[in-house]
């Protein structure tokens, strides 16, 4: 069985040094049951076809409120898969596909709350760090933050390292997490009621050392070290806040990245060092969404567009390609309904560099049932240069522009209360839920002229306890 380092559990042990015995606690019991059905990400050029999985995915949790000033949280998590199945890119000890079964931690933290200020506390522990458009952070991480959380500032600031998977499966972090500590903050705030601003940024300390010139690789293998900033301001008026969006939400943030950055070269038939790279990295991208609810109130449809752009390297040269900071999922709730959807197709999974992503969408809201369809158009901005996906390990074959179009269809229909303390379950939906996910990704003029569609179908049940 996989030890887990004291850096993530730790924080159990320091409940005992906590000033006062539990007055109150709470627990819940999260079921997700899912079946899944979808292709394996080759594009139908390997003969990988497609298979049919189901999963299921526990995640009890417990809330303790010693007293005013002091509380923990402890969420732990056991995955049971029938064979090899990817679930969402938001869930935690997330590392891929997977056909083990494993327990896991979740989250282990300790709050203190015991400042001037009502919504202001500090909190020490593996605990999640998640902002609205998950684009930036989304993860569960070993972190101490200063949390200013007010009706008219939300302000947070923190450092944050991933120690391990804390699974007890043999399953590592993946190689470009490790041995990269994570300085972050966002302040915001409104300047009138419903409209938002601010500026976040990220500063990452990568120091793993690489493998030298000549000596063998493995997919485990850390391959880059860096010294990078992302910083980034955004405006929106609510845009993500699901149902309770006003009727005409808009959403716009602009992001740069700037640093150093080192990368060995693999020689792609030996898998052996060839060669390192050395590049000074100056990039930007921008997120742009528009939303209107029509004003019928028995069928309160939404339609919406967005638009994403992010800078892309030349050729060998990628001093210009935008990156994402490694902490993010790209689920949120953009479409207006309380259901996380995948940003950039469910069956492709793109990530923010060399992209340029057209949306349209329209969803709609009734009561305990919501539903959501999505159009995205993708396009490299550089033909010459990488994309980066996460559901799809075919590499494009010309010089086309056009990676290809994706679709998505979500049927959501809730039932049961909201389980308590829903304000710490950020990445969650704190009901119980039964729903359907549907997506297709058909592949452009980019891949080979035989790429067939990547499709993945998702039947989940969700039961709070």
């Amino acid at each position: 069985m996989r030890t887990f380092p004291l850096t993530g559990c730790g924080v159990l042990l320091a409940l005992a040094a906590v000033p006062a015995a539990a007055t109150q606690t709470d627990y819940a019991l999260k079921a997700d049951m899912g079946a899944v059905d979808g292709t394996n990400g080759d594009l139908g050029l390997l003969g990988r076809g497609h298979s049919q999985q189901a999963y299921l995915d526990a995640t009890p949790w417990a809330h303790f409120q010693f007293s005013p000033a002091w509380s923990a949280f402890v969420r732990v998590r056991l995955f049971a898969p029938t064979g090899r199945v990817q679930t969402g890119a938001n869930d935690n000890n997330n590392v891929g596909p997977t056909d083990q079964t494993f327990l896991g931690l979740k989250e282990a933290w300790v709050d203190y709350a015991g400042f001037r200020y009502p919504g202001e506390s500090i909190r020490l522990g593996r605990q999640r760090v998640r902002e609205d458009d998950a684009m930036y952070v989304d993860q569960d991480v070993d972190a101490v933050r200063w949390i200013f959380n007010t009706t008219l500032v939300q302000s947070e600031f923190g450092v944050g390292k991933e120690f391990s998977t804390y699974r007890t499966d043999s399953v590592g972090l993946p190689p470009d997490q490790k041995q990269r500590t994570y300085v972050f903050g966002t302040l915001g705030g409104e300047w009138r009621a419903y409209q938002r601003f601010g500026v976040r940024t990220i500063y990452v300390d990568d120091h793993g050392q690489l493998p030298p010139l000549g000596a063998p690789t493995d997919l485990g293998t850390k391959l880059t070290s860096a010294n990078l900033l992302w910083v980034g301001l955004f405006f929106h008026n609510h845009y993500y806040d699901g149902a309770d969006a006003p009727p005409l939400a808009y959403n716009a943030s602009l992001n740069w990245v700037r640093g150093h950055q080192r990368t060995a070269l693999i020689d792609p038939v030996t898998r052996v060092v060839d060669g390192m790279s050395n590049r000074h990295v100056r990039a930007w991208a921008t997120d742009l969404g528009l939303r209107y609810r029509l004003p019928i109130e028995k069928f309160p449809l939404q339609l919406g567009a967005a638009y994403v752009y992010s800078s892309g390297g030349r050729g060998d040269n990628l001093s210009t390609q935008y990156s994402q900071t490694g902490l993010q999922s790209n689920y949120s709730r953009f479409t207006g309904t309380d259901s996380l959807t995948q940003r950039f197709t469910d069956a492709y999974r793109a990530e923010l560099g060399n992209l340029k992503v057209s949306t349209a969408y329209a969803s709609v809201n009734l009561g305990r049932w919501n539903a959501s369809v999505i159009y995205n158009r993708f396009n490299r901005v550089h033909s010459s240069a990488p994309v980066y996906v996460d559901a799809v390990n075919i590499e494009p074959v010309n010089d086309n522009s056009s990676l290809g179009e994706g679709y998505d269809v979500m049927l959501t229909r809730f039932f049961g209360g909201k389980v308590a303390h829903s304000d710490l379950l950020s990445g969650d939906e704190p009901a119980s839920s039964v729903r359907l996910r549907g997506s297709v990704f058909h592949p452009g003029a980019a891949y080979a002229a035989n790429a067939r569609n990547e499709y993945r179908v998702m039947l989940e049940l969700v039961l709070w306890r």
